[in-house]
């Protein structure tokens, strides 16, 4: 059953990006700008983990689909693909958003960032609430339609975390995206300054994390409460892996071409494809970006598993594993852009060049905060011996 739900949508998902390859231009690359971000914005791609589609239930392994194909575009655009998904999926965790459903249908894109939270205040001239705060790598938000963030309630315990439905138009910009790479997310920082706030466009952090709110929804023929609320960390993780995947196949494939053609300078190889050893080489990386695409469809299987199927309960040693597997895969495809630099010569990073352009995107995603400093291998080793990774993170 499940199989074939994921075929059945993806036939439909390709038709959406060979719409959107079409419509893609070089002029995308900094910023999605014109009819290229209508089509985005129309597009189910950006939503398939909306589990209130007309069309029924989409899988994380689909958004893994779209955002590979996608990565072999432009890195910036499968990221802000990824993470509107997650978000769509943090948006199924809402009991109701009243008319905020009808912007979200208008423009499809949603961005999030839950970093540092802002805070809620009661606005004493109605029942609603003010937000107030700042987040830093804001991906997408540019161009969405809605902005998921994290805030305390003054007065309440601190401890106690709101996830906020704020529209982006309410959100002011307050620090450029300044980073080398994916650059089209235009990751920026973005501000709250006494934003009213409907009390339905907030919701306990916690319950969403726990899977209190997994919603009755049912799946035509099997009967199935599916959601992947309790699973949000997991899906977080694995929306962002299809660009890097996607960005480091084309890697690949570049020089694969270059291979055929280009001597190796200093040496008597008229083409890089009489070396033995980079013959050997391409082999190698190969080989090992087959395995980190498997291991991605294999974490996104788990997390979906899991939401089609209520009576699967992840351990805490899956999530941290699940975690932790998509941290080496990050890793690794950083080690396939630098061997491959090494294989194509220091014109991979004139500016211009492909390659170039690809290392500056995959070397900026990995290190998101998800996947870097050490913190999710720490977790998965403090359930390897037997203590509580809670310790350190609740990301998980």
């Amino acid at each position: 059953m499940m199989t074939h739900l994921l075929n059945r949508e993806k036939i439909s998902l390709d038709a959406e990006i060979e719409k959107i390859v079409a419509a893609y231009s070089a002029s995308n690359q900094e910023e999605l700008t014109g009819e290229f971000l209508n089509v985005i914005k129309t597009s189910e791609v950006v939503k398939i983990l909306d589990e209130n589609r007309d069309c029924g239930f989409g899988a994380l392994r689909n958004v893994l689909h779209v955002c590979l194909r996608l990565g072999k575009i432009d890195t910036s655009l499968a990221w802000v693909v990824g993470v509107s998904n997650a978000a769509w999926s943090m948006q199924s965790c809402f009991h109701s958003l009243g008319d905020a459903i009808l912007e979200m249908d208008r423009n499809k894109i949603m961005a999030m960032v839950l970093g540092r939270p802002g805070l809620l205040k009661k606005d004493k001239g109605s029942d609603n609430y003010l937000l107030t705060g700042e987040w830093k790598y804001a991906s997408g938000w540019r161009y969405a339609s809605f902005f998921f963030c994290l805030a305390t309630i003054e007065g309440v315990d601190s401890k106690t975390i709101r996830v906020v439905a704020v529209p982006s138009k309410h959100l002011e910009l307050a620090g450029d995206w300044r980073a080398t790479g994916l650059r089209g997310t235009q990751s920026v920082t973005v501000r709250a300054n006494n934003v009213s706030i409907p009390g339905n466009y907030i919701e306990n952090y916690s319950s969403i994390l726990s899977g209190e709110y997994r919603k009755n929804n049912v799946s035509v023929g099997n009967k199935k409460q599916i959601s992947y609320a309790g699973l949000f960390t997991g899906v977080l993780m694995n929306c962002l892996l299809g660009s890097i995947l996607g960005a480091t196949e084309a890697a690949l494939e570049y020089v694969v071409t270059a291979v055929g053609k280009s001597p190796v300078a200093g040496s008597t190889y008229a083409i890089m494809g009489d070396s033995g050893a980079i013959r050997a080489e391409i082999g190698r990386i190969s080989g090992a970006l087959d395995l980190y695409k498997r291991a991605a469809e294999y974490n996104a299987d788990i997390i979906d598993k899991a939401a089609y199927d209520p009576t699967i309960t992840l351990s805490v040693h899956d999530r941290v594993s699940n975690r932790a597997r998509a941290t080496l895969i990050m890793r690794g495809c950083v080690n396939i852009i630098q061997d491959l630099l090494w294989i194509y010569g220091s014109s991979g990073l004139d500016k211009g060049c492909v390659l170039e352009k690809i290392w500056r995107d995959v070397n900026v995603g990995a290190r998101h905060g998800g996947f870097s400093k050490l913190v999710p291998e720490e977790a998965l080793g403090l359930s390897v011996i037997g203590r509580d990774p809670k310790d350190i993170t609740l990301m998980f």
